[in-house]
C-alpha cells in the first residue's frame, strides 16, 4: 500500500469517526444525558490527553501576542460551539445538523475570506449563495409550514447555522496560528483553553451535581474525546500534509451521508425527501461558491 493510499484510508477513517459522533451524540441525549454534559466530558477528556502531549513534547508557551487569538478560537471553537451544536442534534436531530453544519460552513468561510481580502463576487458565486441559502431552508423546514409551531426544530436549525458560523470563523482566523504553531499544538492548547470556558455552563448546568449519567454518556464521552478530538484531529492534520487541500476539504461532504446512514441504522432516523432534495441543493450552492 502505497503513501498517498494510506492517507486516503486515514482521511475515509476520521470522516467515520466524524459523521457517526452525531449519532452517538443523540443516542446518549436521547438515554437522559445533558447536552453540555457532553461537551464538558467530551474535553475532559480529550485535555488530560492534549495535557500529557504538552507536558512531553514541551513546545513552550503560548505568545504574549497570540494571547487574545488563542482566546476567541477556543471561545468559538469548543466554549460555547459545542453547546449549541449539541442541542441542536437534541432538537432537530443528528443529520439535519450534520448537514447544515457541514454544508454551510465553506460558504460562510468563503464570505468572510472574500469580505477581508476585499474582492468582488462574481454573479455565479451570488447565486450560488442564494442556491445554499433556499437549499437549507428546504433542509430545516422539510417542505413544510408545519414547524412553525415545532419551536425545537426551529432552534436545533438555527443552532445548525449557529456552529457553521462559528466554525468558519475559526477556520479563517486558526490559520494564523497555523503559520506560527504546530497545528497539533496549537489544538492542544485551544482544547484546554476551551475546556475551561466550558466549565461555568457545566457547574451551572448541575455537571457535578444532581445529574443522571447512563452508561451511553461514558460511552460518548471517551468516543467523543479520544476519537472525535484527538484521533480526529491527528489524522485530518496528517492527511493535509500529504494530500491536496481539495481533496481533503471535499471528503467533508461525505459526513451527512455517514450520519444519514448510521442514523437510520442506530435509531431508525430519517430525513424527508424534500430535505434530501435540499441538501443537493445546498451542495450544489457550495460548488457554485467555492468556483473561482
Amino acid at each position: 500500500m502505497n503513501r498517498t493510499t494510506k492517507l486516503y484510508l486515514i482521511l475515509g477513517v476520521t470522516i467515520l469517526i466524524w459523521g457517526t459522533s452525531f449519532v452517538i451524540v443523540d443516542i446518549a441525549i436521547r438515554d437522559g444525558s445533558s447536552p453540555i454534559m457532553l461537551a464538558m466530558a467530551r474535553f475532559m477528556v480529550a485535555s488530560t490527553i492534549f495535557g500529557a502531549f504538552l507536558l512531553w513534547k514541551r513546545p513552550g508557551a503560548i505568545r504574549k501576542e497570540d494571547t487574545r487569538l488563542f482566546l476567541v478560537l477556543a471561545f468559538i471553537g469548543i466554549g460555547v460551539y459545542y453547546i449549541f451544536q449539541y442541542y441542536g442534534i437534541k432538537w432537530a436531530g443528528p443529520t439535519i445538523s450534520v448537514i447544515l453544519v457541514t454544508l454551510l460552513c465553506p460558504v460562510m468561510i468563503f464570505a468572510f475570506t472574500f469580505r477581508r481580502l476585499k474582492e468582488g463576487v462574481t454573479p455565479a458565486q451570488k447565486a450560488g449563495l442564494g442556491i445554499s441559502a433556499l437549499g437549507s431552508f428546504m433542509v430545516i423546514t422539510d417542505g413544510t409550514l408545519a414547524i412553525i409551531s415545532d419551536w425545537e426544530q426551529i432552534v436545533g436549525g438555527i443552532f445548525g447555522v449557529i456552529c457553521a458560523l462559528f466554525w468558519a470563523l475559526y477556520t479563517v482566523e486558526g490559520k494564523q496560528l497555523v503559520k506560527r504553531y504546530d497545528p497539533i499544538v496549537s489544538t492542544a492548547h485551544i482544547t484546554i483553553i476551551g475546556t475551561l470556558m466550558l466549565a461555568p455552563f457545566a457547574l451551572a448546568d448541575g455537571f457535578l451535581v444532581g445529574q443522571s449519567y447512563p452508561l451511553s454518556f461514558f460511552f460518548c464521552a471517551v468516543y467523543l474525546g479520544v476519537l472525535c478530538t484527538v484521533v480526529g484531529y491527528v489524522f485530518w492534520f496528517r492527511a493535509l500534509t500529504g494530500l491536496e487541500a481539495y481533496a481533503t476539504g471535499a471528503s467533508l461532504y461525505f459526513e451527512p451521508v455517514v450520519t444519514l446512514v448510521f442514523s437510520y441504522i442506530l435509531v431508525g432516523e430519517g430525513i424527508g425527501i424534500v430535505a434530501g432534495i435540499g441538501s443537493v441543493i445546498t451542495l450544489l450552492g457550495v460548488v457554485m461558491v467555492s468556483r473561482k
